[in-house]
C-alpha cells in the first residue's frame, strides 16, 4: 500500500492538512480505524518504535504508561515488546479506534476524551510516563494538554512527543515547551533532528518531517 491514496472525510482538506475540529478529526478517524494499521504500515511508519526507543532507559519493566491519542494501539506494539509486563492506559477521541485497540489485549484501561479539552479523566501522579505519537497535528494549543499530562505523571516520570516540523515552527513549539519548563513542571531531557515520518506515502515523503521529544516531570 506504498503511496496509498489518503482521502479526506468532512472537515479534511488533506491528511497532509489536518485540522483541529474535534468533530472532523473523531469522523475522520472513526471511518479510518478497521484499515489504519494496514494504511501506516504500508506508509513505513517507524514513529512508535521510535518514541519506545527514545523512552526505554527511562521505562521500569513494569511501568504504568499512558498512550495519548492511542488510536488503534499501534504504540502499545512498540512499548510492550520484550517487556510484557508494562500495563498501559490509552486515550483517544475516536471510539472505533478505540475498539480496535480494545481487541489488542494490551490496554488494562481505555477512555474516550477530546484532548483539547483539559483536564482528562485521568487520576493524577498516576502514571509513570505518557507518550503521545502522531497527535499534536490536531491540537491548536498544546499548552494546556502539556500542564494537564504534567499532573497526570507522577514526578520524575517522562512525558515523550512527536510534532512534525511544520507545525513545530508554526506554533513556536520551543516557547511552548519552554513556557511548561519555566513553570518547573517538567525539563527537556533530549530533542531529536528532524526524521522521517510517513516516507511511503506520497504527500508526505522527505518534505514532512518529525522532531521527538523527551521531558521529565519535576
Amino acid at each position: 500500500m506504498k503511496n496509498a491514496n489518503t482521502s479526506a472525510p468532512r472537515g479534511f482538506s488533506s491528511l497532509k492538512a489536518g485540522s483541529t475540529d474535534t468533530e472532523a478529526i473523531a469522523v475522520y478517524y472513526d471511518g479510518w480505524a478497521s484499515t489504519y494499521d494496514e494504511t501506516l504500515a504500508g506508509w513505513e511508519y517507524e514513529a512508535p518504535n521510535d518514541i519506545a526507543r527514545l523512552v526505554a532507559s527511562h521505562l521500569k519493566d513494569d511501568a504504568l504508561i499512558l498512550d495519548v491519542g492511542c488510536g488503534t494501539g499501534l504504540v502499545s506494539q512498540a512499548l510492550n515488546a520484550g517487556r510484557g509486563e508494562r500495563r498501559l492506559h490509552g486515550i483517544d477521541i475516536s471510539s472505533q479506534s478505540l475498539k480496535q485497540a480494545e481487541k489488542r489485549g494490551a490496554y488494562e484501561r481505555l477512555f474516550c476524551h477530546d484532548l483539547q479539552k483539559p483536564p482528562l479523566p485521568l487520576t493524577s501522579n498516576a502514571y509513570d510516563a505518557a507518550v503521545c505519537v502522531g497527535v499534536l497535528t490536531y491540537v491548536e494549543d498544546a499548552g494546556p494538554l502539556f500542564h494537564d499530562l504534567c499532573r497526570c505523571v507522577r514526578s520524575g516520570g517522562v512525558i515523550a512527543f512527536t510534532q512534525r516540523v511544520d507545525r513545530w515552527e508554526q506554533h513556536d513549539f520551543d516557547r511552548v515547551i519552554g513556557a511548561v519548563a519555566d513553570q518547573r513542571l517538567w525539563k527537556l531531557l533530549d530533542k531529536s533532528a528532524p526524521q522521517s515520518y510517513l516516507p511511503g506515502n506520497a504527500d508526505f515523503g522527505e518534505e514532512i518531517k518529525i522532531i521527538l521529544t523527551l521531558c521529565q516531570v519535576l
